[in-house]
């Protein structure tokens, strides 16, 4: 199998880690809960024999790197043809295209809303992340008068989150590129607290730890976004799989194969995966870090037409509804 991958891994140097997060954002998730913006082309591909034994009549995927990477290892076991990219300009050009080279792509929900209504060209099948975003600080006092907070991905979906959950913010909010860039102004005593996604967010307590700054996560957006809006389920539609329009009963047995591997799996099966394919390929900071934070990255795949109510009350925040035509029923 060729296992492609769009990824060079941003190194933050005083984290000691790199994220790409939905988004890419992970996708670079500085950009999106995903993606970022900034493109990059796919590029080497995973010479494992195991991979090569799986080459078949697969469907080609199309993927941001980070916490989207992940929910799609079940794909990977099964042998799909993979490329995972890092930034949404790949995934808004392929989206686009009625006859484009990628039977299943994973993108942003409100990146693929946005497609459906200039191109009409991949329906949304099902949700794959629903947030992983945290706020890390040395206690629960982050958000007051005087203190500032590190936070990244202004116009996009972290951003945008934490905006709608924090109308009032009494923290002064700063903004970086990046979430490694988050991440280095926290550890670095730039700012009192940072908001951060997952993997990064561990990687931040841990290297912090190293250099005696004891760093907790003081706050989950999922769970405040799910109080704040009622959500059926917890967090917010962030990442979602799409599939070109009237064929989804063609790939059926592969999102099967998606959705069972995201239903089973655990630490120990999740680290094995992601050893086999590479870190470096999926855009994740090392196995073990990504493995032992699986539960907070959220990813669980629910079909797009059980959870309306939730893509409507998220697409909100963006200013879009669910067009016609868009859920695969």
């Amino acid at each position: 199998m060729s296992f492609r991958n769009g990824l060079k891994w941003l190194a933050a140097a005083a984290l000691g880690l790199s994220l790409a997060g939905c988004g890419a954002p992970a996708q670079n998730e500085s950009q999106s809960g995903a993606a970022s913006s900034t493109a990059s082309a796919a590029s080497s591909a995973v010479s494992s024999a195991a991979s090569e034994e799986k080459t078949g009549d697969k469907p080609s995927v199309l993927c941001p790197a980070g916490a989207p990477a992940l929910a799609t290892l079940g794909l990977a076991e099964e042998g799909a043809k993979i490329e995972y990219v890092e930034g949404q300009d790949m995934l808004v050009s392929e989206l686009s295209k009625t006859d484009g080279d990628y039977d299943l792509i994973v993108a942003p929900v409100n990146v693929g809303v946005k497609t459906w209504n200039d191109a009409d060209a991949y329906q949304l099948e099902g949700v794959l992340t629903w947030g992983n975003l945290y706020v890390v600080a040395q206690d629960d006092n982050w958000n007051e008068p005087g203190k500032t907070i590190a936070l990244f991905g202004e116009q996009a979906v972290p951003g945008m989150v934490f905006t709608n959950l924090y109308p009032e913010l009494q923290a002064e909010a700063q903004y970086y590129p990046s979430v490694a860039e988050a991440s280095a102004a926290l550890l670095s005593g730039k700012a009192d607290s940072a908001m951060l996604a997952q993997p990064a967010a561990a990687g931040a307590i841990n290297k912090g730890a190293d250099n005696g700054l004891a760093l907790n996560t003081v706050a989950d957006l999922q769970s405040e976004w799910s109080a704040a809006h009622e959500a059926e389920n917890n967090g917010y539609p962030q990442a979602a799989l799409f599939v070109k329009k009237d064929k989804a009963a063609d790939y059926a047995d592969s999102i099967e194969a998606l959705s069972t591997y995201i239903a089973q799996a655990d630490e120990s099966k999740v680290e094995a995966s992601i050893n086999e394919f590479s870190p470096e390929q999926l855009g994740v900071p090392n196995a073990k870090i990504a493995a032992s934070t699986w539960k907070q990255q959220n990813i669980h795949y629910v079909p797009a037409n059980e959870c309306e109510e939730d893509l409507a009350k998220f697409l909100e925040i963006f200013g879009i509804s669910i067009p016609d035509g868009l859920i695969v029923q």
